[in-house]
C-alpha cells in the first residue's frame, strides 16, 4: 500500500435549481399604446375630478351641469381607468375582457352626455333649431369609431392573446397533437 491519501470521489452536492424562466410573451407596442392611452383619459378624468372640487362656486353659477356630476364621473372614470392600465401592462388575465367592456361604457358615456348634458351653440333655441349634437359632431363620432376599432383590433391580435396568456402554443413534450 502506499501512504497517499485516499481521496474520496466528489461528492455531488444539489444545486439549486435556477428560477424558471417565464414563458410569458413579450408585451405588443400595441397594448402598450392602449394601456398609455387608458392612462392619459384616467389622469385627465381625475384631474376634472380635482377641478370640478376646487372651482364648485364659479362652475355652479357657470353650467347647467351641476358640479357634483363633473366632480363624481371624473372619479369614477379615473378609478376605473387606472387598474384597467395597470392589468393592461402587467398582462392580467382579466384585462381583456373588462377593456372591452370599458371602452364600450365610456363610449356610451361620452356621447350620452355630449346629447343631453353639454351645452350646444344654441342649445337654449326652441324647436327644430336646436341642436343635440355638437358641432363636431362628425369628427368625435369618427375619432370614437377609431378608438374602438383599435382596441378590438389590439386585443384580437395573436400577440396580445399570447401576452395576456389567452392562448399558450407550447405542448408538453410527450404529446403529439391528435
Amino acid at each position: 500500500m502506499t501512504d497517499e491519501p485516499q481521496l474520496a470521489p466528489p461528492v455531488e452536492t444539489e444545486r439549486a435549481s435556477p428560477p424558471p424562466t417565464s414563458t410569458r410573451s413579450p408585451r405588443p407596442a400595441s397594448v402598450t399604446i392602449l394601456a398609455l392611452g387608458v392612462l392619459i383619459i384616467a389622469v385627465l378624468n381625475l384631474t376634472r375630478c380635482g377641478l370640478a372640487l376646487r372651482y364648485w362656486d364659479y362652475l355652479d353659477a357657470l353650467t347647467n351641469v351641476s358640479p357634483l356630476y363633473l366632480a363624481l364621473s371624473g372619479l369614477v372614470w379615473g378609478l376605473v381607468g387606472l387598474p384597467q392600465a395597470w392589468g393592461l401592462l402587467r398582462g392580467k388575465l382579466w384585462a381583456p375582457p373588462l377593456m372591452r367592456a370599458v371602452a364600450l361604457t365610456y363610449a356610451m358615456y361620452y356621447w350620452l352626455d355630449q346629447v343631453f348634458l353639454q351645452d350646444h351653440p344654441i342649445a337654449g333655441a326652441e324647436g327644430g333649431a336646436r341642436l343635440l349634437l355638437p358641432g363636431n359632431w362628425p369628427f368625435s363620432a369618427g375619432l370614437t369609431f377609431l378608438l374602438l376599432a383599435y382596441t378590438v383590433w389590439t386585443l384580437q391580435r395573436r400577440a396580445a392573446k399570447e401576452f395576456f396568456g389567452e392562448i399558450n402554443d407550447q405542448q408538453p413534450e410527450n404529446e403529439t397533437p391528435a
